[in-house]
């Protein structure tokens, strides 16, 4: 995990259930944490265009590097898709529920 999702989760594991979080602040702590890991993940795709780009133009002889970046870009996506359905999925789950 690189430092920007480490510190958004010790951001979230702040919050113990024992301490008394109002309804708004859990949900304002969710929200950052979203908007952070959508942030990496919007950063993460664009050093990789970026690296590649620079290959293209010549301007990078790291091969190996380039791949590397793409490769982080490409999990940290499948990441985020696969947390994402898991979110509709448990979003899904709770509206079934008969109260």
């Amino acid at each position: 995990m690189d430092k920007m999702s480490i510190g958004a989760l010790q951001s979230i594991n702040t919050n113990t259930p024992t301490a008394k979080t109002t309804p708004f602040e859990a949900q304002e702590d969710f929200k950052s944490y979203l908007k952070g890991a959508l942030d990496n993940l919007s950063e993460t795709q664009a050093q990789s265009n970026h690296a590649t780009q620079s290959l293209m133009n010549g301007n990078l002889d790291n091969l190996h590097q380039v791949m590397i970046t793409a490769e982080k870009a490409s999990v940290t996506m499948q990441t985020t898709l696969e947390i994402r359905n898991k979110v509709v999925e448990a979003y899904q789950e709770i509206m079934r529920m008969q109260v």
